[in-house]
């Protein structure tokens, strides 16, 4: 009689080999239990249904952890776990926070439905702050301080400021071509430029042509501390100009036509002969002047026929026949202060 493959004997433990309880099984071809078999398959089959679940309970930390990041590398942004209290709901967490409620889902591995329990610890993203490595901002210019000096603008452009060509930043205004500005400092491509409260406003380098004539800090305190600076600054925008009596502009000009015009521009209408400016305004003792100040001088007949502009300083800038054009002089020259007459502040 042929042999089987299994016979009863070699299918069948002996009691010695049995643990208490534990049955006879039958052996697969390869001699291995078909019980351990069957309890291998049962393992895979529970780890394969309950094995995320486990993970995620075993290793919650970890994986949030990896989670958030993630999603900060992804969106730029950071977290920080809340605790959640009763009553709590993903949508009240989120607008206690201020962000998007799906964030929070997200970043949690919440679904769409589901709210956290009491006690949990929530991952709640929060905006972050760029990073000075992520700025990538260009060095700001030095700004450093110049001697005072005189600048003519060749190119209209606006003061602002600061020195940038931002949309945002404030403009003062726009100096007309021929305008005359005081630079003070220089940062990047502008000019400092000394506006009349004494504060600094910046122009584009390549809209000014500077000046060999320059200003002492004296001369220039004494121009911000008081008076009518921006009247100053008016009048040195005509400096040069020819001198021709009964001037007209913008070929030349005479003395009183200068400070009709000066002060016309900042909007205070004087007559047309210096004659007759010298009703107007208060009188001040030479003692109190102050930049901006009308001077006026008499003739040998004592006619009041010339006028000036006080710039401080013991100085004043007037169109000179003597000179030939818009020029600065001292009052104190032999030529004007036994002529002097008086001043007038508008």
């Amino acid at each position: 009689m042929p042999r089987r493959m299994f016979s009863s004997s070699t299918n069948t433990a002996t009691a010695a080999n049995l643990l208490p309880g534990q049955r006879t099984a039958p052996r697969a071809a390869g001699g291995t239990p078909l019980s351990r078999l069957a309890l291998i398959a049962l393992c895979c089959g529970l780890f394969l249904a309950l094995g995320p679940a486990a993970f995620a309970s075993t290793s919650s930390e970890q994986a949030q952890q990896l989670d958030t990041a993630l999603w900060e590398q992804a969106t730029g942004l950071s977290y920080e776990i809340y605790r959640v209290r009763p009553g709590d709901t993903v949508e009240n967490i989120a607008a206690r926070f201020g962000v998007d409620p799906e964030q929070i889902r997200h970043l949690n591995r919440l679904s769409p439905s589901a709210q956290p329990q009491p006690a949990r610890s929530l991952a709640v993203p929060l905006p972050l702050r760029p990073s000075s490595a992520r700025r990538q901002r260009k060095p700001t210019p030095v700004s450093r301080t110049l001697q005072p000096c005189y600048a003519v603008v060749t190119l209209p452009s606006p003061i602002t400021g600061e020195p940038t060509q931002s949309s945002a930043v404030q403009v003062f205004y726009e100096p007309q071509r021929s305008a005359r500005l005081i630079v003070t400092a220089e940062q990047g491509d502008y000019w400092g430029i000394v506006m009349a409260d004494g504060s600094t406003g910046w122009i584009s380098k390549s809209s000014l042509q500077l000046t060999d004539q320059t200003l002492s800090t004296d001369t220039l305190d004494t121009m911000l501390r008081g008076g009518r600076p921006d009247i100053v600054q008016e009048a040195f925008r005509y400096l040069g100009t020819p001198y021709r009596y009964g001037g007209h502009l913008p070929y030349d000009m005479d003395c009183s036509l200068l400070v009709q015009t000066v002060f016309a521009a900042r909007g205070l209408q004087l007559p047309r002969t210096a004659h007759a400016q010298y009703d107007f305004g208060k009188p001040v003792n030479h003692a109190n002047l102050l930049p901006g100040d009308r001077l006026y001088f008499i003739s040998k007949s004592g006619r009041i026929n010339h006028t000036g502009i006080y710039i401080g300083n013991r100085r004043f800038i007037h169109a000179s026949s003597r000179r030939g054009c818009v020029a600065v002089d001292k009052l104190s020259d032999p030529v004007y202060w036994p002529r002097f007459a008086g001043a007038r502040r508008s």
